[in-house]
């Protein structure tokens, strides 16, 4: 039964061909030579501490790039850090959000690209040394938080 007046453009349908002598076979598979767990090592990761009173006395602190007050964002230093694993607090830094219709100085360090690696974690190092000397110069050092090793501590 034809389905419109117009003729088909499409060419007749061949009967698909058969082939009588055809055998199914199992292709060959690939085998790993040396066992996989002699390839893989396990490396064991610190456990970088997140210090929620900490990070919060930094968000009061302005930006440390552009001193701006108002949109601050901990920013989580990248040196030492993997993926879904954050560097340890003491290492972190107030950085601007967005605002004005600015990405903001934690897009700028962290995410634009645009300071190389280098120049971002000597950026970083410099900043989270003034940020913890900041957040202790104003006695906000949370009591159960121990000082970064190497950081000089007045008692």
């Amino acid at each position: 039964m034809k389905r419109s007046g117009f003729r088909s453009k499409l060419p007749p349908r061949r009967p698909a061909k058969q082939i009588e002598d055809y055998t199914p076979r199992p292709r060959a598979v690939a085998v790993a030579v040396t066992p996989l767990s002699a390839m893989v090592m396990t490396i064991p990761k610190q456990n970088p501490l997140q210090h929620e009173a900490y990070m919060a006395a930094v968000r009061k602190l302005p930006c440390v790039r552009c001193g701006i007050v108002g949109f601050t964002q901990f920013c989580h230093a990248d040196e030492g850090k993997g993926m879904g694993i954050k560097t340890d607090c003491r290492l972190g830094w107030p950085g601007c959000g967005p605002h004005d219709g600015q990405p903001g100085c934690h897009w700028w360090i962290g995410t634009s690209g645009l300071l190389g690696r280098d120049d971002r974690r000597a950026f970083e190092r410099r900043a989270g040394i003034l940020t913890r000397e900041a957040i202790r110069f104003m006695g906000q050092w949370p009591a159960s938080l121990p000082a970064w090793p190497g950081d000089e501590v007045a008692a």
